[in-house]
């Protein structure tokens, strides 16, 4: 029995260094060291011929890893092939080059994609898979190198007419801190997105730090199965653009323990579904997380779980946009703390914790719904409140709100933008930013939407815009249960009500508290 034994023993010995041996085996020759090649670590030299032979060498080999070593390597775009890890190892930089020219195009790798502006960044995959990089090194996209760093954007998608400053509306006097600034050159010849994977699947990012992008970090298009793990970003906030990570028609996903501080979206879901994200900290000049503007097809979202998520200093927390013709349904949002406030400049946005609407944009006429969206353990501080809004009915439907803790701060940017509801980007320049009271939460044509255990706060001090808790108009149904408010003493809210509906169907309201006396409850008006 005991020979028995150890000659199975000895087979699966055997056999898992035979597995092992064919392991390496298909990855002949597994390491390839860029300065075996000729890169040079000096912060000066332009890399980007030794590090793509490097590349080149492990792909005709059947793959491998690539090493960056520590020090500073200048390069631009370098196409990546499957079976292949790039290890940043500690210490490492890879700098992008301050040369345009050094940035290849997406019709270069037979593909288009969304993103800002046509040119591919540092990594490029096309049609690959089994790609990682990882490691605790650097990629620096060198990003203030490519704008004016002491201007500001101007935009053309609001008429300022429609806000309740006029022509005073997003005055530099008011601030100009927030930027955006504007980029050198032509929009088309920036550097482009940092690292693009195209029809991928298969992918892996652990551990690493980008920084400084120019452009979006880092894309997937029409990939899946894509690991995102333990990565840093950390992007300078003025720069336009400069996304955390985006994802546009892919699936099967999961973003872990990252922590991104971009100058536009942190993480962004376009036509995708089947996400995981926990665990982050998010910074951004426009939305915490976003799902959709999906300006670019009809494809459907859904299947998106956020949990245990910091979200700070953002323009906006959370962001749900219909546009075009797909669906999105299917979303939960949860244990997440937002912080919001109004910020000077031309960025999308106006301090909401959350937003929600369906509208037509950009040469469309119809938009397809948002549906089945749940809200549970928020912790918000903001300057502006939740806004739900359709363009008509049947779009927005089956929104569910529980264990919502809101408190809503003076802006000392009000003068110049507060007041207002922002719903960039859409056909009509009437709807991009315009005048309107605010509430703790409004909504409009919204179906089924269920609120209960919310908690608000108001700040001393606020303008008289600040009016209901819960604003409704153009619904069917709506359920409150549990809203309790603490309101100071004079405010100027006092005279309006805890809750407005309009041109509003069945109702079913309970527990209503306010620590204000003068508050009124309900008030329901059918005629405006």
């Amino acid at each position: 029995m005991i020979k028995s034994f150890l000659l199975f023993t000895g087979l699966l010995f055997t056999l898992s260094q035979t597995a092992a041996q064919s392991t390496r085996d298909s990855f002949p020759g597994s390491e390839y060291n860029i300065t075996h090649y000729g890169a040079k670590a000096d912060g000066k030299t332009n890399n980007t011929v030794f590090i793509q032979q490097a590349v080149n060498d492990c792909h005709k080999n059947g793959g491998g890893k690539i090493i960056i070593p520590a020090g500073i390597f200048i390069t631009g775009t370098i196409q990546l092939f499957s079976n292949m890890n790039i290890e940043l190892e500690p210490g490492s930089v890879l700098s992008g080059s301050t040369d345009d020219k050094d940035y290849l195009y997406q019709k270069d790798f037979d593909f288009t994609g969304p993103g800002a502006g046509s040119r591919t960044g540092i990594f490029v995959a096309h049609n690959e898979q089994n790609i990682s990089i990882t490691g605790s090194g650097t990629i620096n996209g060198n990003g203030t190198s490519s704008m004016y760093m002491d201007s500001l954007q101007q935009g053309d998608n609001l008429n300022s007419k429609f806000t309740r400053q006029g022509s005073d509306y997003m005055n530099p006097k008011y601030g100009r801190a927030d930027g955006p600034v504007m980029w050198k050159g032509g929009y088309e010849n920036r550097p482009g997105v940092m690292l693009i994977f195209s029809s991928c699947k298969n992918i892996r990012l652990y551990n690493i730090n980008l920084k400084e992008s120019p452009n979006w970090t880092i894309a997937f298009l029409n990939s899946e199965d894509i690991k995102v793990n333990g990565i840093t970003i950390e992007n300078n906030m003025n720069i336009p653009n400069s996304d955390g990570v985006d994802f546009y028609d892919s699936k099967n996903i999961t973003i872990s323990d990252c922590v991104i501080q971009a100058g536009d979206d942190a993480i962004a879901v376009i036509s995708s579904s089947n996400i995981t994200a926990t665990n982050c900290i998010l910074h951004s000049r426009s939305c915490g997380i976003r799902v959709g503007y999906n300006v670019f097809n009809n494809n459907n979202s859904g299947n998106l779980l956020f949990n245990n998520i910091r979200i700070y200093d953002s323009n906006r927390g959370i962001g749900i946009f219909q546009r075009r013709r797909g669906h999105m349904d299917n979303m939960i949002f949860s244990n997440i703390i937002i912080g919001t406030r109004l910020h000077s400049g031309q960025w999308w946005g106006h301090g909401e914790p959350i937003h929600i609407s369906s509208i037509p944009g950009l040469g469309d006429r119809e938009t397809g719904s948002i549906s089945h969206v749940r809200f549970s353990n928020i912790m918000a501080t903001s300057e502006s409140g939740i806004v739900i809004y359709g363009s008509g009915e049947g779009l927005i439907h089956d929104i569910y709100f529980d264990n919502i803790n809101l408190t809503i701060n003076k802006s000392p940017l009000e003068e110049g933008y507060g007041g207002n509801i922002d719903l960039r980007p859409t056909n009509e320049l009437a709807l991009g930013v315009f005048s309107h009271d605010i509430s703790a939460l409004y909504s409009t044509f919204a179906d089924n939407l269920e609120i209960r255990n919310m908690a608000i706060s108001w700040g001393a001090g606020l303008p008289a815009y600040f009016k209901h808790d819960v604003d409704c108009a153009n619904f069917n149904t709506l359920t409150i249960d549990g809203l309790h408010e603490e309101i100071p003493e004079n405010s100027a809210a006092e005279n309006s009500s805890i809750v407005f509906l309009h041109k509003g169907g069945i109702t079913h309201i309970r527990e209503l508290s306010s620590s204000n006396k003068k508050r009124k409850f309900i008030l329901r008006s059918e005629n405006d």
